[in-house]
């Protein structure tokens, strides 16, 4: 499916809470698989991300103390 818009990103940035780069987007829900692999089109260069279950979420807080 290379070249085909599947979705769009609306936000992104460094999650410093979960240590992860982090991209809201809406994506076709038959692509949308947890660990499911997508590119990103990032001014021109792909970028591979790849789908997760469901928000990262730190709710003790244990990255912070780490």
């Amino acid at each position: 499916m290379l070249g085909k818009v599947v979705g769009a990103v609306t936000s992104g940035d460094w999650g410093h809470r979960v240590g992860k780069n982090l991209a809201y987007a809406f994506v076709d829900p038959d692509l949308s698989e947890p660990g499911s692999t997508l590119a990103i089109d990032m001014l021109g260069d792909l970028i591979l991300a790849k789908v997760i279950a469901t928000g990262p979420y730190d709710p003790e807080h244990e990255r912070v103390r780490a």
